[in-house]
């Protein structure tokens, strides 16, 4: 392991703020139109748990790098976990929400040089 990171955030944060210029600085294009599927709570969730797998992404990178919140693109996979992929990072990634908080812990397993 080479870095660690973990945030959490609190939903009703996210609801206040959410608007056009805060999801274009939170989250990537493909995010922005992923995010156009859900509506009202989800949407809060949706964007909370990417709001905070980036904020632990960038500590789990801290000692490499400071990326941008919406340089970062968060997939999710057939199974509908998480997944970054992100420069010659390899990164596993998992988000959880709770009805006022979503949190989300990014392990930095390796670089391919």
């Amino acid at each position: 392991m080479k870095g660690i990171g973990t945030d959490i955030v609190e939903n009703d944060r996210i609801r206040k703020a959410l608007n056009d210029s805060f999801m274009r600085k939170v989250l990537s294009p493909a995010e922005i139109e992923k995010s156009k599927d859900y509506k009202e709570e989800r949407l809060v969730q949706f964007v909370a748990g990417r709001f905070a797998a980036k904020e632990a992404i960038i500590k789990c990178l801290s000692d490499y790098e400071v990326p941008i919140l919406s340089e970062l693109n968060i997939t999710n996979n057939d199974k509908g976990k998480p997944e970054i992929s992100y420069r010659n990072y390899q990164i596993l990634l998992s988000i959880s929400h709770e009805r006022n908080y979503s949190v989300a812990t990014a392990v930095l397993e390796g670089i391919d040089y």
